[in-house]
């Protein structure tokens, strides 16, 4: 059985958000790994990556390396949210909603490691539900300065899609099959060397006409639509 590794975000966890066997990635014929945060950002799933490959709990329980990654890259409209925590080095174990996506359950890779600070990403469309959640005075500040980037340009911050590049060039150099998308199909272009394994998801490819997307759901898909996911990775894995 082929062994797959999948990098997203919700619509990579519908698995850990009630889908059950619905859900496209419990109905690939394979033996897959699922790394997934909820909300995404590109550094985010750089690191989540990253430690994949480097965390020596997963080099002693994944003896063999992938034969395909699955890499759903986030957008750029991603804004960091202040804590009240100080700044420490970044790694996905400290990324609250990493933890939170495990939904009790252990990191696939073995780690039992309990963050001593947590650091998020939310969307620039979610900052005003943000302020209803958190009414203090410095992110009342922090709100504000965020809309004045936004109106001045300096968000979204598209350079943060160096983080996708670096994540495909790592891949790449570990010698991987692997194919990237989003369901944004944003900022695609820049990523120059990896065009020939990028995937368009709206269409799987040429392969049905443009989905629709649900945020209701679990993971934003239909019934349906998981099902030709399914069958378009399972296609793909063979």
């Amino acid at each position: 059985m082929k062994k797959i590794w999948i990098f997203g975000g919700s619509f990579c966890c519908g698995y850990q958000n009630g889908g059950g066997k619905r859900d496209w990635i419990a109905q690939l014929d394979a033996d897959v790994t699922v790394w997934a945060c909820a909300p995404q950002s590109p550094e985010s799933q750089y690191l989540s990556l990253q430690h994949a490959f480097e965390c020596n709990s997963l080099q002693n329980r994944f003896q063999h390396k992938p034969d395909l990654i699955i890499y759903d890259y986030p957008p750029t409209n991603r804004v960091k949210v202040p804590t009240d925590l100080p700044d420490s080095e970044q790694n996905i174990l400290n990324y609250w909603h990493y933890v939170n996506s495990r939904n009790g359950h252990k990191f696939e890779c073995g780690c039992d490691v309990i963050p001593d600070q947590f650091w998020a990403y939310w969307s620039l469309t979610l900052i005003d539900e943000w302020h209803n959640w958190n009414t203090t005075e410095r992110f009342k500040t922090f709100i504000q300065e965020t809309k004045q980037k936004l109106i001045t340009a300096e968000l979204p911050d598209h350079s943060s899609h160096k983080w996708t590049i670096d994540a495909l060039d790592y891949i790449q150099q570990k010698d991987i099959p692997y194919v990237w998308f989003s369901a944004n199909n944003r900022n695609h272009a820049e990523a120059t060397e990896h065009l020939d394994n990028y995937l368009d998801i709206h269409t799987l490819g040429g392969t049905i006409p443009t989905q629709i997307y649900n945020s209701k759901t679990f993971n934003h898909l239909s019934i349906q639509q998981n099902t030709m996911w399914s069958d378009y990775f399972n296609r793909l894995i063979i």
